[in-house]
């Protein structure tokens, strides 16, 4: 048994790929990918030679080739001409799933540097499924704003919020307090946060520009999450959608409760 093979038995991966319309460079990487995940390779180790990757999986040298620059270009691995590949030290980013606050910026410790950029800003009337949302008539005027959110300074997640435009005024010519756009609606509009509701959906980037802000391939899998913000009387506020690459760990705390919780509000977008 090579090293190779040992790794995969490590980190309980099998050596085969699959009849599939995802090429098998894509396969590949994404299984090679595993042995990091799981730690069967720690920052600092070799990784294995192209020719032991293709001849463990029967593919082309080529294919393997490709496989192995993939997790380069995705920042997993680095390559020193003329001495080898090794696994990088690439962190993954930990934040709460929207429970212990509802900030962006709130979710990380103030050690871990991120950032946001404005993409573009635009009114456009709401469709019917915003309108229901919001609480709006469709084809109400609305503030569509698109951000890429950085961690580490790479792009993590790409948000887009929606509000009713005649509700926030002026919005997108005011510059975001703390660089939030919850703690602007609070201060500047008197409209506080108090809760929002989340739906997580495994997905596939569709949309080219978002792959390209993700620096990421059209139809990669992400983690979309949808859902509202609400104010005060339980009124909604904005609409959100956040399509979030891999390298992620969301966390959350589900505490048991006793006696009558909270009726749980249905999902007013479906």
């Amino acid at each position: 048994m090579n090293n190779l093979e040992e790794l995969l038995k490590k980190a309980e991966v099998q050596p085969h790929l699959f009849e599939s319309p995802v090429p098998l460079y894509n396969q590949l990487s994404r299984v090679l990918q595993k042995l990091i995940q799981d730690e069967a390779l720690q920052p600092g180790d070799r990784f294995p030679t192209e020719e032991a990757i293709a001849e463990c999986f029967k593919v082309s040298r080529p294919t393997a080739n490709k496989a192995v620059q993939f997790l380069i270009d995705e920042g997993y691995l680095s390559r020193d001409k003329g001495v080898g590949t090794y696994v990088k030290e690439k962190p993954l980013v930990e934040f709460t799933f929207f429970l212990d606050s509802l900030s962006f910026a709130e979710q990380f410790p103030p050690d871990v540097p991120i950032r946001t950029e404005i993409i573009w800003t635009k009114t456009v009337p709401a469709t019917r499924k915003v309108a229901k949302a919001l609480d709006l008539e469709p084809g109400a005027p609305t503030v569509l704003m698109r951000r890429l959110r950085f961690v580490h300074d790479r792009p993590l997640m790409v948000c887009d919020s929606q509000l009713s435009a005649e509700r926030f005024p002026d919005i997108t010519k005011r510059k975001f307090i703390r660089d939030s756009l919850y703690a602007t609606l609070e201060e500047t509009y008197n409209c506080p946060i108090l809760y929002s509701e989340r739906y997580a959906l495994a997905y596939e980037v569709t949309e080219q520009e978002v792959a390209e802000l993700l620096q990421i391939q059209p139809f990669s899998p992400v983690l979309m999450i949808t859902g509202v913000s609400f104010t005060h009387n339980n009124r909604p506020v904005d609409y959100l959608r956040t399509f979030l690459r891999e390298g992620s760990v969301l966390k959350t705390t589900v505490p048991r409760r006793g006696g009558k919780d909270k009726p749980s509000k249905t999902n007013p977008y479906k």
